[in-house]
């Protein structure tokens, strides 16, 4: 996989890539690109915690919604507050080599969120989630992230016991929608990549 070759069919497909070596470098940019006073929504990501992006753009004086800071009863209104935010960050579940997004969510509103909810997105990834194509993509979901994310949230589903999706139809199934973004919207102002070398997330 080389990086420049993703970079660029990034930037034909309209979105704003930026790749860095260290994860200090990242943060300093995200920093820049979001500034000050401004309303942040994040979605649930493993890799924005490790990077403490929440903190740290908090204590650049910006106004965070995240559901993972409030109670289950808060969860629906802060959903709400983070789709009209100036700025939504995300991981991304994949990104394929040819510069599309593929994300399977449970709810639905990091998708909806990053699709027409805000103006200014910024994904945030590790290069361990580039992939192939589309179909590596959705397996590489399927059947390593959402498993980890099941284990880690104390699902009910089989892939949480296995490890592999059983295409269930369990109640806590956290495969319930599947958007593939092969461009920025026509809601969207900006859409930011910030490509980090190393391995984030899930």
């Amino acid at each position: 996989m080389e990086i420049q070759s993703v970079i660029e069919k990034l930037k034909v497909r309209g979105f704003e890539p930026f790749y860095f070596e260290s994860r200090d470098e990242a943060i300093d940019k995200i920093i820049e690109i979001v500034g000050k006073d401004k309303t942040i929504g994040f979605g649930g990501s493993m890799t924005v915690n490790e990077l403490d992006l929440m903190d740290i753009l908090e204590n650049e004086g910006n106004k965070i919604y995240s559901h993972s800071k409030v109670s289950p009863e808060e969860r629906d209104h802060v959903y709400q507050l983070a789709q009209s935010a100036n700025f939504y960050i995300s991981s991304t579940n994949a990104l394929t080599e040819q510069g599309e997004f593929v994300n399977i969510d449970g709810t639905g509103n990091r998708v909806t969120t990053f699709t027409f909810g805000v103006k200014n997105v910024i994904f945030v990834l590790g290069t361990n989630k580039i992939v192939p194509n589309v179909t590596k993509a959705i397996d590489r979901i399927r059947n390593y992230a959402s498993p980890k994310n099941c284990q880690r949230l104390h699902k009910n589903t089989p892939c949480a016991v296995t490890g592999r999706c059983e295409n269930c139809n369990s109640d806590d199934c956290i495969c319930n929608t599947t958007v593939i973004s092969h461009h920025p919207t026509s809601k969207q102002d900006h859409v930011y990549v910030i490509i980090i070398n190393e391995e984030l997330g899930y």
